[in-house]
């Protein structure tokens, strides 16, 4: 053989190992199902998310007697809705696992930025079952009747879960677009 044909062959080799050296990897389709279910997961959330609103609007539609079954409803849907948004985030998890164990170094900080944000919204679905719970108890009149000052430290509390709410929100939107802006950077 000569020298050129060695060298094609070997460059030919080289080209077939590098080719076949990502072939293996499913990073890429990983990180499209991750993000996928982070999408479907912050839909679910939405419907959570909008009890608050909606709880206030129909507790100043009319009195209290006049509107409590429906606000019962709307507890209870809402109760309905926290397991799923949590199982919604447990795929993400485990969808981000599966990403992470791949161990590609373009992928994997895309992971852990997802399982982060996992976290952060865990604390959200509890601190919104929290006001659910809470609205409950204030629905019921408990123990208010007895004592109406009462009243104010649980209206205080729910204050103190809104505003811890709002800034856990903030910190995930901007952890979102971090996460999108990474993600879009990996896949092109």
């Amino acid at each position: 053989m000569n020298r050129k044909t060695i060298l094609a062959l070997a460059v030919l080799c080289l080209f077939l190992v590098a080719a076949t050296a990502g072939c293996g990897s499913q990073a890429r389709q990983y990180a499209q199902e991750a993000r996928s279910s982070y999408i479907t997961a912050r839909a679910v959330l939405v419907g959570v998310a909008e009890f608050p609103a909606q709880m206030e609007a129909l507790l100043r539609s009319g009195p209290l007697d006049s509107v409590s079954v429906e606000a019962e409803g709307l507890i209870g849907d809402t109760r309905e809705l926290l397991p799923s948004a949590s199982s919604a985030f447990r795929t993400v998890s485990e969808k981000a696992d599966l990403l992470e164990g791949e161990g590609s170094e373009k992928f994997t900080p895309y992971a852990e930025m997802l399982q982060e944000l996992v976290g952060m919204n865990e604390q959200i679905i509890n601190a919104y079952s929290e006001f659910v719970g809470l609205s409950d108890s204030i629905l019921q009149g408990l123990p208010y009747g007895e004592d109406p000052a009462a009243l104010m430290t649980s209206l205080d509390y729910l204050d103190t879960v809104v505003v811890r709410l709002q800034e856990l929100n903030a910190q995930v939107a901007q952890m979102e677009a971090e996460a999108e802006s990474l993600y879009r950077e990996i896949t092109e």
